[in-house]
């Protein structure tokens, strides 16, 4: 309800409010109302919530490739994809997500900084196979400098893949794959590679490529990258079929025990 100050309304006036604001003006803005989230739109958005938390945990185990280096919405913009393909991919009934090995294509060339997008400097198009467990990433032949470009002041680069495994169904992950090389602007070309990485059952593998420059002279070398520079995308994702085993326990030893499995609360939906 509202009352009478001096010859003012302050308060409740039908689907307004009246109040005096910190400078001394009165101001008027409509009354509050409560929304009640119906079981759809609480689904929703516990899966958007999930979804941040499943990309947050790609680009941690993507983060020897693609650093920290990217774009200010770069987190954004990784998110969107994801949590579109996993509201997508959730069977309520059984509370589980049903994936085909295809279902996160959509970042497959997605740019970790898109002030520097590595397309512009390598002008071949890396691509990702599966074949049983053997995860292949295949970079063409390309001659330099006109597939592959160096800026100024640079003259060295090491090429950067790294995959990631996470088991969403099964709320755990398992270490992620690296590789790396090494090529130089007096290269006339660089020939093609195929990179082969076993992968486990049930996993979403999403494969990164990306670009570290630097200018080397007498055997020392000065970093090229920087937040406005950082060429890295995504090469493929995939989901690897097959039933995930769990690994046998550990022997009892006094040896330390690396696990190749661990359990992340994050991926709990």
């Amino acid at each position: 309800m509202a009352i009478m100050k001096g010859n003012d309304i302050i308060g409740l006036v039908g689907p307004i409010v009246i109040k005096r604001g910190k400078n001394g003006k009165k101001v008027v803005q409509t009354r509050p109302r409560q929304y009640t989230q119906h079981k759809e739109s609480k689904r929703t958005s516990k899966m958007f919530g999930f979804g941040s938390s499943v990309a947050c945990l790609i680009r941690r185990q993507l983060s020897s490739t693609i650093g920290s280096m990217h774009d200010s919405g770069m987190v954004n913009r990784f998110n969107t994809p994801i949590k579109e393909v996993l509201i997508h991919c959730f069977n309520e009934k059984d509370g589980i997500f049903n994936f085909e090995e295809d279902s996160f294509s959509r970042l497959a060339e997605f740019e970790f900084n898109i002030k520097s997008p590595l397309i512009n400097f390598l002008w071949v198009k890396p691509t990702l196979t599966l074949d049983g467990n053997t995860l292949k990433v295949t970079i063409p032949e390309f001659k330099i400098p006109s597939q592959f470009t160096f800026p100024k002041r640079t003259n060295t680069c090491e090429i950067s893949i790294t995959i990631s495994q996470l088991n969403l169904n099964q709320a755990s992950k398992k270490h992620e794959l690296y590789y790396s090389f090494e090529i130089n602007a007096n290269q006339q070309s660089n020939p093609a590679k195929e990179i082969v990485f076993e992968v486990a059952n049930e996993c979403l593998c999403v494969a990164a490529i990306g670009l570290d420059y630097s200018q080397r002279d007498n055997n020392i070398s000065t970093m090229y990258n920087s937040k406005l520079f950082n060429p890295a995308n995504v090469v493929g994702a995939l989901i690897i079929p097959g039933v995930y085993v769990e690994p046998p326990a550990p022997p009892v030893s006094n040896i330390a025990y690396s696990k190749e499995w661990t359990l992340e609360a994050k991926l709990k939906f």
